[in-house]
């Protein structure tokens, strides 16, 4: 792993051109734009406490601008979150290209909490009889950020994939801690990925901040899963099981708990036009 820079894929360069976007604009209690966005609901593969719904009470916009994806808990219910993909399952780097995706995010705070986006690919869609963990393991995973509330002031960059054993879950990736220690919880930060296809290549960023660089020479050429068409997801999870760390016990009390999400963008550069 290194944190050197590729070549043509600065955050800022002008080449870059938006390809899908959501500003989460609307009145207050709006749901999800279901156009945009996939809705998981139930009790999921890859879950933790949790289940999930697709309702206002969960998922929906503030009035401000920011989605809301709350985690309440009743004794009746349990623990209920959010899980949003986006409805496009082809994003792909273009050959000789790169893709930017980029979310302004405020975590939710509280024991038991790991708030994430990830992408898997496409072939998650399609599973038909395949169990979901044989699936998962062609698929790969790609953790734009996890932010697990044991380490509140951490983001994790991370892929996983059957080759990669540095952390849990086959995982491989580091942490960058918010300078100044305060909890990502506290205020807005700006999570983003460059993804680049000949030459491969994932980078991380925190507000700008370059943390982490990988290729296949990291992952080993067979533990490279990321040249496959992919969709992106928001969720929390509780007591996740398969964090890069332990999230720590949750307190029923400390309930409701919101992750805010200013907006996603999926911006692209390079690559023949």
């Amino acid at each position: 792993m290194t944190i050197s820079s590729s070549p043509g894929t600065s955050l800022t360069s002008p080449d870059w051109r938006v390809i899908w976007r959501d500003d989460f604009d609307g009145p207050e209690g709006t749901p999800v734009d279901h156009d945009r966005w996939t809705v998981i609901t139930g009790k999921p593969w890859a879950a933790g406490e949790e289940s999930y719904a697709d309702d206002t009470d969960h998922l929906s916009l503030d009035g401000r601008g920011n989605l809301r994806v709350t985690v309440t808990h009743t004794e009746e219910q349990g623990y209920v979150s959010g899980w949003l993909e986006t409805s496009r399952a082809d994003f792909l780097p273009p050959a000789g290209g790169a893709l930017r995706i980029e979310a302004r995010v405020r975590t939710a705070p509280g024991l038991g909490l790991d708030c994430a986006m990830f992408a898997w690919a496409e072939r998650m869609r399609s599973l038909g009889d395949e169990e979901p963990l044989q699936g998962w393991y062609k698929s790969g995973e790609l953790d734009l950020f996890e932010v697990v509330n044991t380490a509140p002031a951490d983001v994790y960059g991370v892929v996983h994939s059957p080759e990669c054993h540095q952390l849990p879950s086959l995982g491989m990736g580091t942490a960058y801690t918010n300078p100044g220690g305060a909890p990502l919880s506290d205020d807005f930060h700006t999570y983003s990925v460059v993804w680049t296809r000949e030459p491969d290549t994932l980078t991380w960023y925190l507000d700008g901040h370059q943390y982490l660089h990988l290729t296949p020479a990291d992952t080993t050429p067979e533990g490279w899963l990321f040249d496959q068409r992919a969709f992106f997801g928001l969720l929390v999870v509780v007591g996740s099981p398969g964090g890069p760390i332990l999230p720590g016990e949750p307190d029923p009390a400390a309930f409701p708990a919101t992750m805010l999400v200013d907006h996603v963008t999926i911006a692209e550069t390079g690559g023949a036009r």
